[in-house]
């Protein structure tokens, strides 16, 4: 969700295709493990064919093609690596409570707790 968030905040259009994870299939056909072989989302395939995965890594590269924005603080300085902790934070303590909602083996009464 946070590249999309990002690319929002930043006026950046992306061209989003779903995945079907269990198949590994994008939704135009392809073969989801040929462009991402880890097979997770979220996957930005940039212009020159390259891809980059990984939340943090995309959030980054996003806000750094528009840095006027300032939506993340200057590559190089101490308080980007800040923002590289707390990404790298968000992304595997905070997540990982989350998890269970995305498994479809989890009981509704544990979707359902608040």
């Amino acid at each position: 969700m946070s590249p999309h968030i990002v690319a929002s905040e930043l006026g950046i259009t992306l061209e989003l295709e779903k995945v079907d994870l269990a198949e590994k299939k994008t939704q135009s056909g392809r073969d989801f493990l040929g462009i991402n072989p880890k097979g997770y989302v979220p996957v930005l395939e940039l212009d020159d064919g390259s891809v980059l995965t990984e939340g943090p890594a995309i959030v980054q590269y996003l806000a750094d093609q528009k840095p006027d924005a300032k939506l993340a603080p200057k590559n190089g300085s101490i308080e980007r690596y800040r923002v590289q902790a707390l990404l790298g934070y968000i992304n595997s303590e905070l997540h990982k409570s989350y998890s269970p909602l995305f498994n479809s083996t989890t009981p509704a009464a544990t979707r359902e707790e608040r």
